[in-house]
């Protein structure tokens, strides 16, 4: 797609320059490898809490600095917290510049990844192939950044009981598609709103 094309060329971050680059994008250094390539939207659970509790860039995984930007689903708002770790703004605006989730290019989860994958990843998986979710970027300060931690001690994520410095939209959610019965229904009923009346009598 022309817009996915024009998305390669925007130019990361100074500070990501040292991370990996795959078909001409830089990959996030919480992004998990399996068979020598990037899966992107896959992270890795134990970089994924180093970054949550030592406040670091999920993206460059350099500390975060005085403006922290959250990636929040409506999900995330329903159970308080947000699982992905925090980003410094210039790398989340790489992210929503090229990612297709993000930024609204694609409409759906992908597929399920590959059962080795998703055995690390259980929410990841429990996405795959489902209509994609509304994204907003919430900028946070320092002060207000807290975890969320589980019953038993395990690091969930970041907080959302917090003051907010700036809430913005990156995208609406995606309808869901109609299966091919839910369309012959449509069809069925258009067809027959387009019947002529039959005369009274």
């Amino acid at each position: 797609m022309p817009q996915a094309r024009r998305s390669r060329a925007v130019r990361p971050p100074a500070r990501a320059a040292a991370l990996p680059r795959h078909g001409g994008l830089t990959v996030p250094w919480i992004t998990g490898w399996f068979d020598g390539r990037p899966y992107f939207g896959v992270n890795f659970p134990v970089r994924r809490v180093q970054c949550v509790v030592h406040r670091l860039c999920q993206f460059c995984r350099q500390p975060l600095g005085r403006r922290i930007g959250l990636v929040v689903r409506p999900a995330d708002l329903a159970v308080g917290y947000v699982d992905e770790p925090g980003m410094h703004p210039a790398c989340l605006d790489y992210a929503v510049a090229v990612c297709p989730m993000l930024n609204g290019t694609m409409d759906r989860y992908r597929a399920a990844p590959p059962a080795a994958v998703a055995r690390l990843v259980a929410l990841t998986a429990s996405r795959a192939g489902l209509p994609a979710e509304a994204y907003d970027a919430w900028y946070i300060t320092p002060s207000g950044y807290h975890v969320a931690y589980g019953p038993d001690g395990s690091v969930l994520g970041i907080r959302l009981d917090t003051p907010v410095l700036l809430k913005k939209p990156l995208r609406a959610a995606a309808r869901p598609r109609l299966t091919e019965e839910h369309a012959a229904r449509q069809r069925a009923v258009i067809d027959l709103e387009q019947l002529p009346a039959r005369p009274e009598g």
